[in-house]
């Protein structure tokens, strides 16, 4: 697999997810440790294990799914992006239902050292402190706690109604990296860095010889550069009439008044005959000419070089806006008989960017239907789905009112950003309703249930998105502005994650006295 721009984000995303899968299994063998004997460390530890591993693997299977959707793109990167991670994820699964058990066994039986002071103020201590206060607040002020999400949720929707959906490659670099500099610089003194390619078609063998088809190639070339369409940011345009001209001018002792398309194809074709040029691949045409004709004169490619200057901004969205407005003079002004096709890097690039963004849409649509599935199939409940869309769709939404607020266009890196929600925003979510329904028959009232389930699941969530969050940001250094705003944006999502399981989903629980707690069940393995 080459290394593209979304597979360096695989790394990051392996590290900090498999870290976390490390971190719920540990948590639950500390939180657990007195029903471990001595003398049957083994036995023990697999009971221990059981239920953890069980919700563990679910999390992962669905992360890992969750990824794989992205299959579905019609892009090679983003394909192999996502079978990598998905095996990536089970790869990690697998090692943190297997290694670190094995690796506990190995180990002497005791508490860390700082988890023995547990009677003194410590981080520890205030993350139960701050569990406990959030499973009493989640149950007792349910009704205000959605009302303050109402309003960040409108708050949001405003947001992201202002969302733009573009990709300016340019714009990817900072303003001091030479790529960019140099680009603009090219924009400024040469006309343009890079350039759409309008092939037109004469229909016919040497057509491209003809001087009325030259003529309406002069033609096309200066509306291109007209005043009156300054938004189509065209710097300069090439093409094969420009060595007619050049030649025809010569012939007129360099006249200026001669540098024009000759009236006749007759002197055209003696100048094609006298031109003195390489031809380094025998194919009938000089290499001067290649860049604009094939090989029958047939076609000829117009370079219409699009600039880049330091205020323009040539994204996904104007050059869409380019294309369409050259397309409507061609269908326009060109004889019935000639055809055209606009091309070049631009259309590429806008292609790529649609694919992308709709790809992600569709994965996203495909991850939040196969989480529906699991989840209800794993409660046997329909009402245990929209529990788990909670999470997953507050995030998205907040994030998405963020990008709006903040100006942040969704575009090829950003709109990843929603898939790795729903992968890591259901792992969270998995982990809270599993042990929510693991200690429900164990527990006298929903209150004690959420508060022994944070206090297990809970507190390796908060510790989890810690560490997703800061494996996130390690990619803020980089030099590319979307790896930047990709670790951002998704820390910020890890949070926001946390907060809905850890507080959303309690509350929901309490609001709508959904029972989500399985069959009589005795004893506890943790």
């Amino acid at each position: 697999m080459p290394v593209t721009t979304i597979a360096i984000t695989l790394p990051p995303l392996l590290i900090s997810v498999g870290s976390s899968y490390a971190i719920h299994v540990l948590n639950q063998y500390y939180a657990d440790f007195n029903l471990i004997e001595p003398g049957q460390k083994a036995r023990g530890i697999l009971s221990v294990m059981t239920h953890i591993s069980v919700t563990v693997t679910l999390a992962g299977l669905t992360t890992a799914a969750a990824f794989i959707t992205l299959i579905s793109s019609q892009l090679t990167a983003i394909q192999q992006w996502a079978v990598f991670a998905g095996l990536g994820i089970l790869f990690a699964v697998g090692i943190a239902i297997t290694l670190i058990p094995a690796a506990l066994h190995l180990m002497p039986h005791r508490y860390p050292g700082g988890m023995l002071k547990k009677r003194q103020p410590s981080g520890f201590a205030l993350v139960d402190w701050l569990l406990a206060a959030t499973a009493k607040g989640a149950l007792r002020h349910s009704g205000k706690v959605y009302a303050v999400l109402l309003v960040v949720l409108g708050v949001s929707v405003i947001g992201a109604l202002q969302m733009n959906v573009d990709t300016e490659f340019l714009h990817y670099f900072r303003k001091s990296d030479p790529t960019r500099r140099n680009t603009v610089q090219l924009g400024d003194k040469f006309g343009g860095a890079w350039a759409v390619n309008i092939i037109i078609d004469s229909g016919e063998t040497d057509g491209v010889k003809s001087p009325e088809f030259l003529q309406v190639v002069e033609n096309l070339r200066s509306w291109l550069v007209a005043g009156k369409n300054a938004d189509l940011n065209v710097g300069r345009t090439d093409a094969f009439s420009d060595a007619i001209k050049r030649m025809h001018m010569a012939m007129y002792n360099g006249d200026p008044d001669f540098f024009r398309i000759p009236a006749d194809r007759m002197t055209i074709m003696d100048y094609l005959a006298i031109y003195s040029g390489a031809d380094s691949d025998s194919d009938g045409v000089y290499d001067d000419f290649e860049p604009f004709v094939d090989v029958f004169y047939q076609k000829t490619n117009v370079l219409a070089r699009l600039t880049a200057r330091q205020a323009d901004r040539l994204g996904t969205t104007q050059i869409r806006r380019i294309l369409e407005k050259i397309n409507a003079y061609l269908e326009k002004t060109l004889p019935e008989d000639y055809g055209f096709e606009v091309t070049g890097y631009p259309a590429v690039n806008l292609k790529l960017a649609h694919y992308v963004v709709t790809s992600q849409l569709v994965g996203l649509a495909l991850s939040l239907v196969f989480v529906v599935v699991v989840i209800t199939a794993l409660f046997r409940k329909i009402a245990a789905a929209p529990m788990a869309l909670i999470d997953m769709g507050v995030t998205i939404l907040i994030n998405f009112g963020i990008m709006g607020w903040f100006g942040i266009e969704l575009d090829m890196v950003t709109s990843v950003i929603a898939t790795i929600t729903i992968g890591i925003g259901v792992d969270d979510t998995i982990h809270f309703l599993n042990t929510y329904r693991f200690y429900r028959p164990q527990c006298a009232t929903v209150e004690e249930t959420i508060e022994q389930t944070l206090f297990v699941s809970g507190k390796a969530i908060m510790f989890t998105s810690l560490a997703l969050t800061f494996g996130f940001l390690s990619m803020v250094t980089s030099n590319f502005l979307p790896i930047v705003l990709f670790s951002v944006l998704t820390a910020l999502t890890m949070i926001n994650t946390t907060i809905g399981s850890i507080l959303l989903i309690p509350a929901a629980i309490g609001l709508t006295g959904v029972e989500l707690g399985q069959p009589a069940s005795k004893g506890a393995d943790g």
